[in-house]
Protein backbone atom coordinates (compact mmCIF):
# COMPACT_ATOMS: atom_id res chain seq x y z
CA UNK A 1 0.00 0.00 0.00
CA UNK A 2 1.43 3.29 -1.15
CA UNK A 3 1.01 6.46 0.44
CA UNK A 4 0.65 9.61 -1.19
CA UNK A 5 0.66 12.14 1.16
CA UNK A 6 4.00 14.04 1.38
CA UNK A 7 5.77 14.92 4.66
CA UNK A 8 6.71 18.56 5.23
CA UNK A 9 10.72 19.19 5.88
CA UNK A 10 11.28 19.79 9.26
CA UNK A 11 10.69 23.82 10.32
CA UNK A 12 14.20 25.39 11.42
CA UNK A 13 14.76 29.10 11.93
CA UNK A 14 16.91 31.52 10.00
CA UNK A 15 20.89 31.43 12.32
CA UNK A 16 21.27 35.03 10.97
CA UNK A 17 18.73 37.09 12.73
CA UNK A 18 20.17 34.95 16.05
CA UNK A 19 23.87 36.01 15.28
CA UNK A 20 22.97 39.56 14.18
CA UNK A 21 20.90 39.85 17.89
CA UNK A 22 23.71 38.47 20.13
CA UNK A 23 26.08 41.05 17.96
CA UNK A 24 23.86 44.24 18.90
CA UNK A 25 23.13 42.89 22.55
CA UNK A 26 27.27 42.34 23.30
CA UNK A 27 28.14 45.39 21.50
CA UNK A 28 25.48 47.35 23.68
CA UNK A 29 27.29 45.66 26.88
CA UNK A 30 30.64 46.54 25.51
CA UNK A 31 29.67 50.12 25.23
CA UNK A 32 27.58 50.48 28.39
CA UNK A 33 30.74 49.24 30.28
CA UNK A 34 33.23 51.62 28.54
CA UNK A 35 30.66 54.60 29.35
CA UNK A 36 30.63 53.33 33.22
CA UNK A 37 34.41 52.92 33.38
CA UNK A 38 35.25 56.31 32.19
CA UNK A 39 32.42 57.72 34.44
CA UNK A 40 33.55 56.45 37.30
CA UNK A 41 37.09 57.79 36.23
CA UNK A 42 36.00 61.16 35.76
CA UNK A 43 34.15 61.27 38.72
CA UNK A 44 36.71 59.83 41.04
CA UNK A 45 37.65 62.87 43.50
CA UNK A 46 41.58 63.51 43.37
CA UNK A 47 43.60 62.73 46.86
CA UNK A 48 43.96 65.71 48.96
CA UNK A 49 45.23 66.74 52.00
CA UNK A 50 43.12 67.65 54.75
CA UNK A 51 43.13 71.43 55.87
CA UNK A 52 44.67 71.63 59.15
CA UNK A 53 42.99 73.91 61.62
CA UNK A 54 44.60 76.29 63.47
CA UNK A 55 44.55 76.65 67.04
CA UNK A 56 45.77 79.38 69.60
CA UNK A 57 48.50 77.78 72.40
CA UNK A 58 45.76 78.28 74.64
CA UNK A 59 43.48 75.80 73.16
CA UNK A 60 46.28 73.52 72.38
CA UNK A 61 47.01 73.42 75.84
CA UNK A 62 42.93 73.24 77.07
CA UNK A 63 42.44 70.04 74.58
CA UNK A 64 45.46 68.53 75.72
CA UNK A 65 44.67 68.71 80.04
CA UNK A 66 41.56 67.44 78.75
CA UNK A 67 42.25 64.09 76.95
CA UNK A 68 45.38 63.61 79.62
CA UNK A 69 42.69 63.53 82.13
CA UNK A 70 40.92 61.13 80.12
CA UNK A 71 44.34 58.90 79.98
CA UNK A 72 44.25 59.10 83.86
CA UNK A 73 41.17 57.89 83.70
CA UNK A 74 41.35 55.13 81.48
CA UNK A 75 44.08 53.81 83.62
CA UNK A 76 42.93 54.16 86.93
CA UNK A 77 40.02 51.91 85.39
CA UNK A 78 42.61 49.31 83.83
CA UNK A 79 44.12 49.05 87.45
CA UNK A 80 40.33 49.05 89.42
CA UNK A 81 39.83 45.72 86.53
CA UNK A 82 37.14 47.90 85.30
CA UNK A 83 38.76 47.06 81.76
CA UNK A 84 40.65 44.70 80.13
CA UNK A 85 43.48 45.05 77.92
CA UNK A 86 41.33 44.84 74.30
CA UNK A 87 38.98 47.79 76.01
CA UNK A 88 41.87 49.65 77.29
CA UNK A 89 43.67 49.81 73.71
CA UNK A 90 40.68 50.75 72.12
CA UNK A 91 39.40 53.31 74.65
CA UNK A 92 43.63 54.52 74.08
CA UNK A 93 42.83 54.53 70.74
CA UNK A 94 39.46 56.44 70.57
CA UNK A 95 41.29 58.92 72.85
CA UNK A 96 44.14 59.67 70.63
CA UNK A 97 41.79 59.81 67.31
CA UNK A 98 39.96 62.57 69.20
CA UNK A 99 42.61 64.37 70.41
CA UNK A 100 44.08 64.66 66.67
CA UNK A 101 40.62 65.31 65.63
CA UNK A 102 40.19 68.29 68.22
CA UNK A 103 43.44 70.04 67.66
CA UNK A 104 43.41 69.41 63.67
CA UNK A 105 40.09 69.01 62.38
CA UNK A 106 41.23 65.65 60.40
CA UNK A 107 38.49 62.94 61.05
CA UNK A 108 41.46 60.45 62.16
CA UNK A 109 38.74 58.37 63.71
CA UNK A 110 37.69 57.38 60.32
CA UNK A 111 40.94 56.28 58.87
CA UNK A 112 42.26 53.15 58.52
CA UNK A 113 46.56 52.56 59.23
CA UNK A 114 47.46 53.40 55.66
CA UNK A 115 45.10 56.45 55.36
CA UNK A 116 46.80 57.92 58.98
CA UNK A 117 50.56 56.50 57.04
CA UNK A 118 49.13 59.13 54.17
CA UNK A 119 48.92 62.04 56.69
CA UNK A 120 52.72 62.13 57.26
CA UNK A 121 52.02 62.20 61.17
CA UNK A 122 54.72 59.54 62.37
CA UNK A 123 53.54 60.09 66.11
CA UNK A 124 50.25 58.82 65.74
CA UNK A 125 51.02 55.95 63.17
CA UNK A 126 53.24 54.63 65.61
CA UNK A 127 50.79 54.74 68.34
CA UNK A 128 48.34 53.33 66.07
CA UNK A 129 50.41 50.59 65.64
CA UNK A 130 51.23 50.20 68.71
CA UNK A 131 47.41 49.71 69.39
CA UNK A 132 46.18 47.61 66.53
CA UNK A 133 47.48 44.28 67.93
CA UNK A 134 46.26 44.02 71.57
CA UNK A 135 43.18 45.90 69.96
CA UNK A 136 42.27 42.73 67.51
CA UNK A 137 44.44 39.69 68.36
CA UNK A 138 42.64 36.51 69.49
CA UNK A 139 44.30 37.16 72.55
CA UNK A 140 44.62 40.37 73.46
CA UNK A 141 48.16 41.08 75.77
CA UNK A 142 50.04 43.77 76.13
CA UNK A 143 51.57 46.46 78.35
CA UNK A 144 48.78 48.95 79.04
CA UNK A 145 50.46 51.08 81.27
CA UNK A 146 53.44 51.48 78.68
CA UNK A 147 51.17 52.49 75.94
CA UNK A 148 49.39 55.14 78.17
CA UNK A 149 52.79 56.46 79.05
CA UNK A 150 53.13 56.49 74.94
CA UNK A 151 50.50 58.23 74.20
CA UNK A 152 50.92 60.97 77.24
CA UNK A 153 54.31 61.65 75.42
CA UNK A 154 52.96 62.09 72.32
CA UNK A 155 49.90 64.21 73.43
CA UNK A 156 51.93 66.70 75.44
CA UNK A 157 54.66 66.83 72.71
CA UNK A 158 51.86 67.71 70.13
CA UNK A 159 52.80 71.40 68.70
Amino acid sequence: MEISVKLQEPFSYAVWPVICLGVIVIGGLIWFSILMLRKSMRNKPAVKTPRIKQRTPEQIAHIKGKYLHELVRIESDFSANKLGHRAAYQKMSVCIRKFVYEVTGIKVQHYTLSDIRRLNMPMLEALIIDYYTPEFSRMSAGDVRSSINKTKRVIEGWR
